[in-house]
């Protein structure tokens, strides 16, 4: 589903940045809304390796970040959150051509799903009025990804694919400013 989404990075120093994506609530659906908010930072590991860093035309970088996805709807007139919050670690490899970037990675993830819902309905003459919250976590997975950049002027396009347990294929567009 596509959804808009700001995303931001700012290089400091030693070859380290941040990034912070964030969308408002937005509603996406019937009786659906949507937000997140993410934070990662990453750092180059050659640059620490004497002779061989400058050697090796490729960039090898220590990823992390922690993204918080909320979800609000509305089924049979009761309202419903799930709430996820995930966090994942990387190493990743990049090799910059002119214009198009390739990377490949692997790195572990983490993540909780809350389901939360007042539970406020009539079942035949027995009324049920309690709160429901139900944490889900999920199996510490290592996954590996690849994909591709391909940076025009001020207009960025990239594909990436992620191998895991459920994998998922992303595509996205933006505007790059330096």
């Amino acid at each position: 589903m596509p959804l808009p989404m700001l995303q931001a990075g700012i290089g400091l120093i030693k070859n380290t940045a941040i990034d912070i994506r964030y969308m408002p609530m937005l509603n996406v659906g019937d009786n659906i809304n949507v937000n997140l908010f993410g934070v990662g930072l990453k750092h180059d590991l050659l640059q620490w390796i004497p002779g061989i860093g400058d050697a090796i035309p490729m960039s090898l970088s220590l990823q992390g970040g922690y993204t918080s996805l909320n979800t609000e709807l509305e089924i049979s007139e009761q309202k419903v959150s799930l709430n996820t919050k995930a966090t994942t670690i990387n190493l990743v490899a990049s090799r910059k051509l002119l214009m198009l970037t390739g990377y490949a990675g692997i790195g572990y993830n983490s993540a909780t799903t809350t389901f939360t819902t007042d539970a406020n309905f009539d079942l035949s003459g027995v009324k049920f009025d309690e709160k429901i919250e139900v944490a889900f976590e999920s199996n510490k997975n290592l996954r590996a990804n690849i994909g591709l950049r391909l940076n025009l002027a001020v207009i960025a396009i990239q594909a990436n694919h992620t191998f895991s347990k459920y994998p998922v294929t992303t595509l996205g567009i933006g505007i790059s400013l330096r």
